[in-house]
């Protein structure tokens, strides 16, 4: 989430020629001249027209090309940018504001390891360029290499102790090891010394965020759009803020203002659309048509494979190789649905191949290696050398894990490296990337008449599109009573991230606790461990007529805390239009049910696919109404209530929600019927 802080009074310094002698006919120095003083003005059109200009009358003039380079990117032109660059370089190797330039884009791409190379080379050509020092540093530090980075740093003697530059890198070195109370620090000793540096207030931003000091980065991001109203990153930063706050119309808002400013933004592209999952208002066409927008562009940025390595199918003749991509294999809902899947394979049927997103893993990464054939860690791969990678790798069948969420790899699938392409798991709705051939559904969570509003074929598993892993930890080896009896009253519970609990959904619950005037509330979720963001609930929770003493807020807990929470819990009261996914299958692991209010949408249909897996058909609700009588109904049957939280357990191992085995043989019969239904066309 960083930004370049470029000198525009260094590039023009290193662009603007001598006046050239009157001659008939313009020269392209003249030319260049006319561009840098539009520069200076703050017209980039007309100063790229000049640059274009200057090429006509010498097509040699590395300097014109660097120049119209710099102003493309600055208009938000990456393709046309990197296309100008390069050939400035080519004419022009010690050309260093050239390499540092291809650097930014490289780093705004997310192509760490290209942007080092640029901004090593720049160094080589100009020791002292600074700027350069300064992003090569972070860039090394988002690859983890955090020794490497430091050494960078201490080797530019204008990064002395007590400056600017120097909190602020010590802050980007502390937020790459996620030391963010340490970085926030070094970012506020930065801004005030430069109070108007968009850089550091925009990476202060970032830690707060990480911190979950949601509405202080709020006001962190407004602050810069003070200075600077079109500050692309301020915009799509604070929409990441808005999200996480659940002011979801104000994310959308702020996304679209910064795909206004860079319409090739992929990253906001990509949160618009994720954010426009939660609103309930949006139609199914109006989504599919702004996912098949994002499509388009990383399809214009791709050279699509039309022949592969892999041999021709032959069923039965060997074992199917299945790459999956993500950056979710490790402590993540897409791990702990995916491994006991993995673990159930017939390895004579499918080969895994992982493609992991993250520098990040953890003990369930480890555990993941050891369920897949090939594991490759390719966060700092570009896309292009990424799906070169997976071509040569024969891959049958690529599998999206991701979506539209963090970390995900979805351009590379333009690249359509493998003959058939699949998304599945990690995502609830159409990616809108053409070259994706199907989606995996099932017939609850997307009707066949719904099949017109993804840009994928739908391929539907038999009972279920998601089947959870039985839960490790030792907080689960037990369900308890049901807390209503020792208690007295009803506790309903949410796990939920703040941003699934909007206002609509607060309003639903306060009239099931209406009905029920001892029952009580518990909300559970990783911001509710700052006080900002406690204040905000208690307000909003007001505000709906929520009597807050009726109220637990608590923060997150380690899993195995968080799991023997549930003891604390009778009934589980689901969001919506986002409802639960892990959550609620860990609830059932748990003996508790949920309440769910099903929608139009696969995301909002997801609650009502969990709970008749495991015969809950009975707590699923169609209208708001329903949804209050449906929990006022099952909280004043306590025996009831009891019986099920005693059985629930039971009934989800029985049921294809938790039936690993089952389910694997169902994902291993789609792979297989792909690879014929393709070998057929």
């Amino acid at each position: 989430m960083e930004t370049k802080r470029a000198s525009l009074q260094s590039r023009l310094e290193g662009s603007v020629a001598p006046a050239a002698t009157a001659k008939p006919k313009v020269s392209s120095a003249e030319w260049r001249q006319r561009g840098n003083t539009y520069l200076k003005e703050g017209n980039l059109q007309q100063a790229a027209n000049c640059y274009r200009r200057g090429l006509e009358s010498d097509p040699k003039d590395a300097t014109c090309y660097s120049n119209l380079g710099y102003v493309q990117s600055e208009l938000g032109h990456a393709i046309v940018a990197q296309e100008m660059l390069s050939q400035a370089v080519k004419l022009n190797p010690v050309d260093y504001d050239a390499h540092y330039m291809l650097g930014n884009l490289a780093r705004t791409r997310g192509e760490w390891l290209q942007a080092t190379a640029c901004y090593r080379e720049a160094l080589r050509i100009n020791p002292g360029f600074d700027t350069c020092r300064r992003d090569l540093c972070i860039s090394l530090a988002q690859m983890g290499r955090i020794q490497e980075a430091t050494a960078v740093l201490e080797q530019g003697p204008a990064f002395a102790p007590d400056t600017a530059d120097f909190h602020y890198f010590r802050g980007n070195l502390r937020l790459a090891v996620d030391e963010c109370d340490e970085a926030i620090v070094h970012f506020r000793q930065a801004a005030q010394l430069q109070p108007q540096d968009s850089s550091i207030l925009i990476n202060l931003g970032v830690a707060q965020l990480r911190r979950r000091e949601v509405f202080s980065a709020i006001q962190t991001y407004r602050n810069v759009l003070e200075f600077e109203p079109d500050n692309v990153q301020a915009h799509a930063n604070l929409g990441a803020a808005f999200q996480q706050s659940g002011q979801l119309e104000l994310a959308v808002q702020s996304y679209r203002r910064a795909l206004q400013i860079n319409p090739e933004y992929l990253n906001a592209h990509q949160n618009l659309l994720f954010s426009l999952t939660y609103l309930s208002d949006l139609s199914p066409a109006d989504y599919l048509s702004e996912a098949r927008r994002y499509g388009a562009r990383v399809t214009a940025r791709a050279k699509p494979y039309s022949q592969w390595l892999c041999p021709p199918f032959e069923e039965g003749a060997r074992p199917l190789r299945v790459g999956m991509v993500s950056g979710d294999f490790r402590t993540h809902p897409v791990g702990l649905f995916l491994e006991g899947i993995l673990a159930n394979l017939d390895p004579a049927k499918l080969t895994i191949v992982a493609y992991s997103a993250s520098a990040t893993e953890d003990v369930l990464s480890d555990r993941l290696k050891g369920l897949v054939s090939e594991w490759n860690s390719v966060a700092v791969l570009p896309d292009d050398e990424l799906a070169r990678k997976i071509h040569a790798d024969r891959i049958d069948i690529l599998v999206d894990l991701a979506g539209h969420t963090g970390l995900n790899r979805l351009p590379v699938f333009a690249w359509k490296a493998a003959p058939h392409q699949v998304a599945w798991l990690g995502y609830w709705g159409s990616t809108g990337v053409s070259e994706i051939d199907h989606i995996l559904v099932d017939p609850v969570s997307v009707p066949a008449s719904d099949a017109q509003y993804y840009s994928e074929q739908l391929w539907y598993l038999p009972d279920t599109r998601l089947c959870m892993s039985l839960p490790t930890s030792g907080a689960a080896d037990e369900v308890k009573d049901l807390p209503a009896l020792r208690k007295g009253y009803i506790t309903f519970g949410s796990y939920q991230i703040l941003n699934k609990i909007n206002d609509r959904t607060l309003a639903l619950w306060s009239k099931v606790l209406a009905q029920l005037p001892t029952s009580r509330l518990r909300l559970q979720s990783l911001p509710l461990a700052y006080g900002e963001a406690v204040a905000n609930m208690k307000e909003r929770l007001t505000a709906v007529g929520i009597d807050i003493a009726r109220v637990d807020l608590h923060g997150g807990a380690p899993r195995e805390a968080y799991l023997a929470s549930y003891d604390e819990v009778d009934m589980i009261l689901d969001t919506y239009p986002f409802p639960g996914g892990t959550t609620t299958a860990e609830a059932l692991w748990m003996g508790v049910p949920t309440v769910t209010l099903t929608g139009h949408s696969l995301l909002a249909r997801q609650g009502e696919s969990l709970l008749r897996c495991v015969g809950l058909a009975d707590w699923v609700a169609s209208s708001e109404e329903e949804y209050v009588e449906i929990a006022a109904q099952h909280a004043s049957d306590l025996k009831s209530l009891g019986e099920v939280r005693a059985g629930l357990r039971q009934r989800a191992i029985n049921s294809p929600l938790f039936d690993s085995a089952k389910f694997a043989r169902n994902l291993e019969d789609a792979f297989v019927g792909m690879a014929r239904e393709h070998a057929e066309r």
